[in-house]
């Protein structure tokens, strides 16, 4: 008696482990238009950034943008832009102190609601004028408006940066 109690509860409780599953998967494949558009906006940023497309990154971005990462006297790019042809110079910089093929961009999640997007993963690159190869963790926070990114916030380990460039 007891052990057929305990497998009907164990079934019931597989039972709504699955439903439940497949509850959330099913919800989580449904986006809106502006999540639509917001996403393929993101990852047409991303392409142009894998490509080292300074001039394709520049044009998914606003003419007046909100764009900041976390300022260092060692790294040129950083810190805040308003402008989208500041854009473009600031990619051209960045990718000039890094040696190309060495750069590899990890997205472990991509979260997505509305018109903002947050993307949360790993950067690794080697330095030009050194070798010094780093790897570290980093959060984007995006904003997206009429197919444009409006805003742009990165967040990362700025000390392993500066360590690898001094």
């Amino acid at each position: 008696m007891k052990k057929s109690v305990f497998k009907s509860k164990m079934e019931t409780i597989i039972l709504i482990t699955a439903m439940l599953l497949i509850g959330f998967s099913a919800q989580s494949q449904v986006y809106s238009e502006e999540e639509i558009k917001t996403k393929e906006t993101v990852e047409k940023f991303f392409g142009y950034i894998g490509s080292k497309n300074p001039e394709g990154i520049a044009s998914m971005v606003s003419e007046k943008v909100d764009w900041y990462i976390f300022e260092s006297k060692y790294m040129p790019w950083t810190g805040h832009r308003s402008k989208r042809e500041e854009i473009s110079v600031l990619f051209k910089t960045l990718f000039s102190y890094f040696v190309d093929g060495s750069e590899k961009l990890e997205a472990k999640s991509f979260l997505l609601r509305g018109n903002e997007v947050a993307v949360f993963g790993f950067v690794e690159r080697t330095v030009k004028k050194n070798g010094k190869h780093f790897k570290m963790p980093l959060a984007i926070h995006i904003t997206v408006e009429n197919n444009l990114i409006s805003k742009f916030s990165l967040y990362e380990e700025t000390l392993i940066i500066e360590k690898v460039l001094k």
